[in-house]
């Protein structure tokens, strides 16, 4: 057999176990979202709340192997789910955002989280992050991070990004509707 047929079977190989990945991940995700639906509609409560709302952007330097680190950018929206509490004093959201990686080659890519949240001491928190990218380098997305609370409606966060590929160091603004 040529040379190339290993090559190219494994990279289709790998592609596959990528989208396999995101389908079992997006599946799970989509399989809790429609599970609550039923709960909040059994309680006569409107399924989204327009307090529970968030949006927040921010700055990240971002970094993959063989190439120099570059700046990049992102845009989030957040909902909290106050109704999923794991334990006293965590709380939980979802975030979905679009970020731009900064390279030079065209790199972007939409993401979503399920992050879980808790305050330190006084304004300073902590946060965690789990979910998937789909983009230039889809695939499974976790994180962890502090947080400083400017005031009850803005907070400021530092968070370790990792992905596949690439690796962020990000710097972020949440504002609470």
């Amino acid at each position: 057999m040529p040379q190339n047929y290993y090559k190219f079977n494994e990279k289709r190989f790998q592609m596959m176990r990528k989208t396999y990945k995101r389908s079992l991940l997006m599946s799970g995700i989509l399989l809790f979202m429609a599970n609550m639906a039923p709960v909040q509609a059994e309680q006569g409560q409107p399924l989204l709340e327009k307090n529970k709302f968030s949006i927040g952007a921010g700055l990240s330097n971002n970094s993959v192997s063989r190439f120099s680190d570059e700046i990049g950018f992102q845009f989030f929206g957040a909902y909290d789910l106050s109704q999923i509490n794991l334990m006293e004093g965590v709380n939980s959201s979802v975030e979905f955002g679009f970020m731009d990686y900064g390279f030079s080659r065209n790199s972007t890519g939409i993401w979503g989280t399920y992050v879980v949240s808790g305050n330190l001491s006084g304004r300073f928190g902590w946060l965690a992050r789990l979910g998937v990218d789909v983009g230039d380098d889809s695939g499974l997305m976790i994180g962890a991070g502090a947080s400083y609370s400017l005031n009850s409606k803005m907070d400021a966060r530092v968070e370790y990004v990792v992905r596949d590929e690439i690796n962020s160091l990000q710097f972020n603004f949440l504002y609470r509707l």
